[in-house]
């Protein structure tokens, strides 16, 4: 139940980032537009984009370490048996939760000075907020977390996580639920 409440909510970040990204494009495409034809860029674009991948990368990054979808490197791990692989996911787990942990902790005090001075970035007529950047942040970091400590039980039990559509598959691998 746990694994497909997890793999709905991240989902949906995934996908709101998605269409963030379109958007961006879109925001960048007018820019352009208006920077060529008409003398008149818009106002902040730079401050935007920039800001948002930040939030786009968080946003998507839960799903990804839940589906397995990151870089790795399989030469090893492939040849490897059931609890050399169990193992170096264990270790790979806890090496996730340490380092989200770690920017979680790290941001949450920059946070609330963000959201206490109203913390802005940009010159001129348009000053983009950062503290929305700066929350989604934390709060991803803390999601990234839970992904890991969720692949840790599984890496633990022997169990694989529960994917879309009610499927257990990871990198493209029917796998079937011991249970």
């Amino acid at each position: 139940m746990v694994d497909n409440i997890f793999n709905s909510v991240t989902r949906v970040c995934s996908t709101i980032a998605a269409f963030w990204a379109l958007a961006l494009a879109f925001l960048i495409l007018y820019d352009i537009t208006g920077r060529a034809f008409f003398n008149s860029p818009f106002d902040g674009t730079i401050e935007i984009v920039a800001n948002s991948m930040v939030s786009i990368l968080f946003l998507q990054m839960p799903y990804t370490i839940y589906r397995g979808a990151h870089l790795r490197t399989a030469v090893i791990y492939q040849n490897l048996g059931d609890y050399g692989q169990r193992t170096i996911d264990v270790v790979v787990a806890l090496l996730g939760i340490w380092f989200f942990y770690s920017i979680a902790l790290g941001g949450w005090q920059d946070m609330l000075i963000g959201w206490e001075v109203d913390e802005r970035e940009g010159e001129g007529s348009i000053r983009v907020p950062i503290y929305p950047v700066r929350t989604l942040l934390v709060i991803f970091a803390g999601i990234s977390l839970i992904a890991y400590v969720i692949l840790g039980w599984h890496a633990i039990f022997g169990t694989r996580p529960v994917m879309d559509d009610g499927e257990d598959s990871i990198e493209g691998v029917k796998i079937e639920h011991p249970l």
